[in-house]
C-alpha cells in the first residue's frame, strides 16, 4: 500500500517513517527491498517474490464482498422484469416502518400539550 501510495503521490512526501517492534523490525528489513529496491539489480531479483494481486491503483486490497451494490431499483429483486411496469413499484410504498406511523404525530404532541387527546391516546403516545 506504502508502494502504491508513493507511486502516485511520492513527489509531495520528503520522508515515509514505519513505526515497527524489535519483533516485527527483522520482517521489515528483509521486505523492504522487495517493495522499494534500491538498485535494478534488487529490483530484478525481487520481481518474482512479489505478490500478483497488489491491490487497486492506490495499493490498497480489494474484497469483492466489502464493496458496496448499487442496484438499480433497491428492494425490487434483481430477477423482477421492468415489463411489471409502475405497479411493481408501488407495491413496495408505505411497507416501510415510517410509513406505517398513524396519524400526524406533530398534531398529537399539539393536542397533548393542549389536554384535548384522550387517555388511550396518551398511553398509546407514550408507548412510541
Amino acid at each position: 500500500t506504502v508502494r502504491r501510495f508513493l507511486e502516485i503521490h511520492g513527489e509531495t512526501l520528503e520522508k515515509v517513517v514505519f513505526a515497527v517492534s524489535e519483533l516485527e523490525e527483522a520482517t521489515y528489513q528483509k521486505l523492504l527491498p522487495l517493495y522499494f529496491p534500491r538498485s535494478l539489480e534488487e529490483e530484478i531479483q525481487s520481481l518474482p517474490y512479489l505478490p500478483a494481486d497488489i491491490g487497486n491503483a492506490e495499493g490498497e486490497p480489494v474484497v469483492p464482498e466489502r464493496q458496496i451494490r448499487i442496484t438499480e431499483k433497491p428492494g425490487v429483486p434483481d430477477d423482477a422484469s421492468d415489463e411489471e411496469g409502475l405497479e411493481a413499484d408501488l407495491s413496495f410504498i408505505g411497507s416501510h416502518a415510517f410509513a406505517r406511523m398513524e396519524g400526524d404525530v406533530d398534531k398529537q404532541r399539539r393536542l397533548i400539550l393542549q389536554g384535548q387527546l384522550s387517555e388511550a391516546a396518551l398511553q398509546k403516545q407514550h408507548q412510541r
